[in-house]
């Protein structure tokens, strides 16, 4: 979880916490494979989403660590802009495409042969007009009425202007933990007055939920930085607020309780910053340390493939009856199913492995480049100098 800074110079790296990001990157995923198992009766894991907002305390951590005291002219701050753009837009701009091609497929297969597809291509949730909205990441401002084309970069979308937000507050007022707190409570409130789901909010208020979430994480910063003594720097206190997290997530869902969940992340991201116990031990092994560092790909790919696969299922179901493979509706999503357990724990592993296997190589082929190109355009725009005009010579006198 490093940032490259204006000087070059890297900050120190919360490996932790940075396997975390993987490992609620692979638990959203999870949660969204299509097949249906014997978990989705279980109020823990239909609450997995909530891992979208660890996502956005953690962000909001390592903001602060990484840009915090460095926001101090304007021109440092259109840098960290850029580097933040570089870093969320070229993978979902990639992906945005893919899901493009993929109505494309369906329009040229709806020509030639008659399938069951879910909805017609290019209307509802992935129109042309929606397109345009996630091209300038607006597609959760509330627009168009419910999330669209690669549904889980609304929360990429929110996020990108928070951190517009937080460059404009650290350069007007300096990286405050009152003004940091401040806006964590208006993200809150703004949850609390106008989400009628709460904290599951997304394409409306999703905005609200992010700063609440982004900016209570650089309060945690700001506490893990100003602290003498970590009271939960233990292996009996990385296990505790593990189980603290797991008992929420069973009782807890989309009601006013949902509004405890950045708290959890927080203490959460509290804990494991310390790296000291033995589960941090084991967050820092080398196939976690992948998980971290794959995890903005694992987010954004997962959906793509269960898209192209639902496409493909849906072929093979009306091809080879015999088969079995049929798609209920689970409240309210369609699930696959071959009705035996084992095949179907099969097709969950597969969706599991496919989305790392793919991860890994648009982390390679797409993320790490751009971010580095990126890295290298803010650097020079940093160090601009402006050009001045030489002085004009009065004219002599005669």
């Amino acid at each position: 979880m490093t940032e490259r800074l204006p000087t070059g110079q890297e900050t120190h790296r919360y490996e932790a916490l940075d396997a975390w990001r993987g490992v609620a990157a692979l638990l959203v995923t999870a949660y969204h494979v299509p097949v249906a198992h014997a978990l989705h009766a279980e109020a823990w894991y239909k609450n997995a989403v909530f891992f979208v907002d660890f996502f956005f305390v953690l962000s909001g951590f390592v903001i602060a660590h990484a840009y915090g005291h460095r926001l101090d002219t304007g021109l440092r701050a259109q840098g960290f802009m850029i580097r933040r753009f570089g870093r969320v837009w070229p993978l979902h701009i990639a992906l945005l495409g893919g899901f493009v091609l993929l109505e494309i497929a369906k329009l040229l297969a709806s020509r030639f042969m008659t399938l069951p597809l879910d909805g017609a291509p290019f209307t509802a949730d992935r129109s042309v007009e929606a397109l345009v909205g996630n091209v300038f990441l607006v597609q959760a401002l509330d627009i168009f009425g419910t999330t669209s084309w690669n549904t889980a970069a609304w929360s990429i979308g929110v996020e990108f202007y928070t951190y517009l937000l937080y460059a404009v507050a650290v350069l007007l007022f300096g990286p405050r933990t009152f003004m940091y707190l401040l806006l964590a409570l208006i993200g809150a409130t703004g949850v609390a007055l106008f989400s009628d789901q709460w904290l599951a909010t997304t394409h409306d208020f999703g905005l609200f939920r992010c700063i609440y979430g982004f900016f209570l994480g650089s309060a945690t910063y700001s506490l893990v930085r100003s602290s003498s003594s970590r009271l939960l720097s233990s292996t009996g206190g990385e296990v505790g607020v593990i189980l603290a997290m797991a008992i929420f997530l069973a009782f807890t869902g989309y009601d006013a309780t949902s509004l405890f969940a950045p708290l959890i992340c927080a203490v959460v991201i509290y804990a494991f910053a310390a790296e000291r116990g033995a589960v941090s031990g084991f967050m820092r092994t080398r196939p976690i340390q992948a998980l971290g560092l794959w995890s903005y790909s694992i987010y954004m790919v997962h959906l793509l493939i269960f898209s192209v696969e639902k496409m493909a299922l849906t072929f093979v179901a009306s091809k080879a009856p015999g088969l079995g493979l049929t798609a209920p509706v689970v409240s309210p999503v369609k699930l696959w199913s071959f009705g035996h357990a084992g095949l179907d724990f099969a097709l969950f592993a597969i969706n599991i492995g496919l989305t790392l296997a793919v991860s890994a190589m648009t982390y390679r082929w797409i993320e790490a480049p751009a971010r580095d190109w990126f890295n290298g355009l803010a650097r020079r725009w940093e160090n601009r100098r402006p050009v001045r005009q030489a002085a004009v010579q009065p004219a002599a006198r005669m």
